[in-house]
């Protein structure tokens, strides 16, 4: 395990839990293992023109240690996805004619989620009647844990009452401007009222909310982390695709979802940290960040 050194405005509770998480996965590694250990998990994302939003998801799982990370992709991108993540099995999807995943296979989504340790939904997934109707019948009918991102959150700020329907859980990566849709606000009121909104909404909405920013905020409503780790390299397209791969895998692994989802972000900006020590801050990309995750954990 590697030796961490915190500052002296670092969140002590959030490092702890992040040293308690990853020397228990560490710990099951040493034992009699294979990757059915480690879960499935599955990752409902993509659409034409947005296939780097998947591939980072689904990269960031592998390298988070996963068991098996599962795509379910529109069948357009498939050719693309399957080039470039060699680790990854896929369920390539028809599609509808805006190039999303098609309300009508809905079933077949439901079905590959339900075999599944964790689902991540929206990353790249875009908006439409589709996706809407897709997300919805995910959160009402999938019982395994569920990580809401990006286009996932969109797709349901106009009924977030479906959040308190469910039993299993689920965990919110919303930034501010998502934020701002699922609670009705500013991005000003947001931002200046971070973990008061945040604790409030996952109380309210029976969830796990990670507020994104600087000092990300982790909630149950109950118990809340102030991230310490991450700098202004992350302000970057794909830098979220990442954090919904990693807290979905810490997930699928056993992790309990407010642990997962304070781990997930004390990595995600620990290895950005990490890629300013080599980078320049500017040109860091979110793949250096998954690279650098196999350095920190």
């Amino acid at each position: 395990m590697k030796v961490f050194k915190f500052s002296k405005n670092a969140d002590i509770s959030a490092a702890i839990n992040f040293e308690h998480v990853i020397d228990k996965l560490n710990e099951m590694r040493d034992g009699d293992c294979n990757k059915g250990t480690f879960g499935t998990l599955c990752c409902v994302c993509g659409s034409y023109g947005m296939a780097g939003a998947a591939m980072l998801c689904g990269s960031a799982a592998v390298t988070t240690g996963a068991g098996l990370v599962k795509m379910v992709i529109p069948e357009s991108i498939y050719p693309i996805c399957a080039s470039n993540l060699w680790e990854n099995v896929f369920v390539p999807i028809s599609q509808s004619t805006e190039g999303t995943l098609s309300k009508d296979q809905t079933g077949r989504i439901l079905e590959e989620a339900g075999s599944s340790s964790a689902v991540v939904i929206g990353c790249g997934l875009k908006v439409t009647e589709d996706t809407k109707a897709i997300c919805t019948e995910l959160l009402k009918k999938c019982e395994r844990p569920i990580i809401l991102d990006a286009d996932g959150l969109n797709c349901i700020c106009s009924h977030i009452d479906i959040l308190k329907e469910r039993s299993a859980p689920t965990i919110l990566t919303p930034h501010p401007g998502e934020m701002s849709r699922l609670c009705g606000c500013t991005v000003t009121e947001v931002q200046e009222n971070r973990i008061k909104l945040a604790e409030e909404f996952a109380k309210n909405n029976n969830c796990v909310m990670v507020l994104k920013g600087s000092g990300t905020v982790i909630t149950d409503g109950s118990q809340t982390y102030v991230n310490p780790t991450g700098n202004g390299c992350l302000a970057k397209g794909g830098s979220g695709d990442v954090l919904a791969g990693v807290i979905g895998a810490l997930v699928c692994q056993g992790t309990e979802p407010l642990s997962a989802a304070a781990a997930g972000a004390y990595i995600h900006g620990f290895a950005a940290d990490e890629c300013t020590d080599e980078y320049a801050m500017s040109c860091v990309t979110a793949r250096d960040v998954i690279a650098a995750i196999k350095h920190i954990m």
